[in-house]
């Protein structure tokens, strides 16, 4: 079976299970944490999907990875995730979830890259501007100071590149194929 629609099932599952127990906030704060854990160390994915490792290990790796309280929703659906062999996709699983919360609490999510912190009003503008869809802006701010100058602006799966590196990229490409 595919991976992508073994992590969508499970997690629109999970979160009909959060809603019901309402901790389907708690849980995207929890797996977040642990997506963002599968970044830091991936040999996580290579225990996971070794054989040769006890369920109980693995659930207490994906525990811990999760942080150091985790709820008693979390717990159920790892040990759900575990018992039915599929431990090998929580990463893909946890990237799921968030996508499925945002979808279903009408969330988006707006990232700025800068070479600068960029200002509070700045922010407050941007999100203002897009707001405007009814819709509630996750907004995460970051600097690269790769970008030379300029700024690079997604929301949700669209992009905006207007950084300096890009436009030079851009000129470099049409020097090196003109018209």
């Amino acid at each position: 079976m595919d991976v992508g629609i073994i992590s969508n099932r499970y997690a629109k599952a999970i979160f009909q299970y959060g809603l019901e127990c309402k901790a389907e906030n708690r849980l995207r704060e929890e797996l977040s944490i642990l997506s963002e854990q599968f970044r830091a160390v991936p040999m996580l994915n290579k225990v996971l999907d070794d054989p040769t490792v006890s369920s109980a290990k693995k659930m207490d790796v994906l525990t811990t990875a999760a942080g150091k309280e985790v709820s008693d929703a979390y717990r159920q659906v790892i040990r759900l995730i575990v018992k039915n062999g599929r431990a090998r996709y929580m990463q893909s699983i946890a990237l799921m979830y968030d996508e499925v919360y945002r979808k279903a609490k009408n969330r988006m999510i707006m990232k700025l890259f800068t070479t600068d912190p960029a200002s509070a009003e700045a922010k407050k503008k941007l999100v203002e501007l897009v707001h405007g869809n009814e819709k509630q802006v996750d907004f995460v701010a970051k600097t690269n100071k790769d970008l030379i100058g300029g700024f690079i602006l997604e929301i949700e799966d669209r992009r905006l590149d207007a950084s300096i590196r890009n436009q030079l990229n851009q000129l470099r490409l049409e020097l090196i194929h003109p018209l």
